[in-house]
């Protein structure tokens, strides 16, 4: 199948996951060119004229511009989007599903939405991870710790890392762009933490969740201040990094999505927690139980080389597609 696919506009974790899903594509056995919004609609006039797709792919679709999507509808080939933001951004993914064949969210709740506005083929496709990447490795010291964070600093997370300072002395790592305020207070109070202020390469996260005991997932608010969600859609499905963090062979305590368990067997592949004092209570027991802890990451990392690869994801998307 020759595939046309369209990058999302957006960098840093973004170029990841392109590159993996055109390798993965190519590794499919099908033949795959990428196109850069920024390079304007002419040329994806002209791209499209010499490729003769048979499958246009959208990834994200937030910054596509109008005239792309118009012209995108009349070329008559088959066309999909992957929503990989939702339902953060639902302000502005409800007007794209006119546009398209095929919907692909990665949350269920967007999933559910969409097929309630109307259309005909909506499919819930998680993002995945590549193992070639998040693989078990042995780390050096700089990256080990009791507790580590991957992620911006959304308000839900704050609270979090701000509770298990005042009632723990585990070391914490956080590794991420944008704590630097709420390090520098968390310090003062010569709090065991350390910060990695900065957006990482996944090359490098590899190193952070295999040098750390627990790794937290803690999922973004639905109605984070960042968001575009006026209709108040609730997450219900878990992020990338449940996928990444596994397969590391990484264990890893995550808040409650109603999805998990359709994923990951709750207690044997993964550890989920209701609220602050639930994960409290859990970091003490699966810090003091380091068998138990590590036959659960063991564990999950066997469950997403059976289920969770980008190379399982391009393999569903096609299928829906195809037939």
């Amino acid at each position: 199948m020759k595939i046309l696919f369209i990058t999302s506009g957006f960098r840093a974790v973004y170029s990841f996951f392109e590159q993996t899903i055109v390798e993965a594509l190519h590794n499919a056995g099908h033949y795959c060119e990428s196109f850069t919004l920024n390079n304007g609609l002419n040329a994806l006039k002209l791209k499209k004229q010499s490729l003769q797709p048979e499958l246009i792919l959208v990834m994200a679709g937030l910054k596509i511009s109008k005239p792309m999507l118009e012209f995108i509808k009349q070329t008559k080939v088959k066309s999909a989007i992957w929503m990989t933001e939702d339902p953060y951004y639902m302000d502005w993914t409800v007007p794209l599903i006119p546009y398209f064949d095929y919907i692909f969210t990665i949350d269920q709740a967007a999933l559910e939405q969409y097929t309630q506005l109307g259309h005909p083929q909506v499919y819930h496709l998680p993002l995945g991870t590549d193992p070639e990447i998040f693989h078990p490795v042995l780390v050096s010291d700089e990256f080990t710790s009791d507790i580590c964070l991957v992620g911006v600093p959304y308000s839900n997370r704050i609270e979090l890392i701000d509770f298990l300072l005042e009632r723990t002395d585990y070391q914490i790592q956080i590794v991420g762009r944008g704590w630097g305020k709420y390090y520098n207070e968390w310090v003062k109070k010569n709090r065991d933490l350390d910060l990695v202020n900065a957006w990482v390469k996944p090359e490098t996260v590899v190193n952070y969740y295999n040098g750390s005991k627990i790794v937290l997932n803690c999922h973004r608010l639905s109605n984070e201040k960042y968001n575009k969600n006026r209709i108040g859609i609730i997450a219900k499905s878990i992020n990338n990094r449940t996928f990444d963090a596994a397969s590391c062979e990484a264990f890893q305590l995550t808040d409650f999505k109603e999805e998990l368990a359709n994923h990951f067997e709750e207690g044997k592949e993964v550890v989920s927690y209701q609220d602050k004092h639930d994960l409290l209570e859990k970091t003490h027991y699966y810090i003091a139980h380091d068998e138990e802890r590590k036959q659960i990451a063991e564990e999950a990392r066997k469950r997403v080389l059976i289920s969770h690869t980008f190379q399982h994801r391009i393999h569903h998307l096609l299928l829906k597609v195809q037939s």
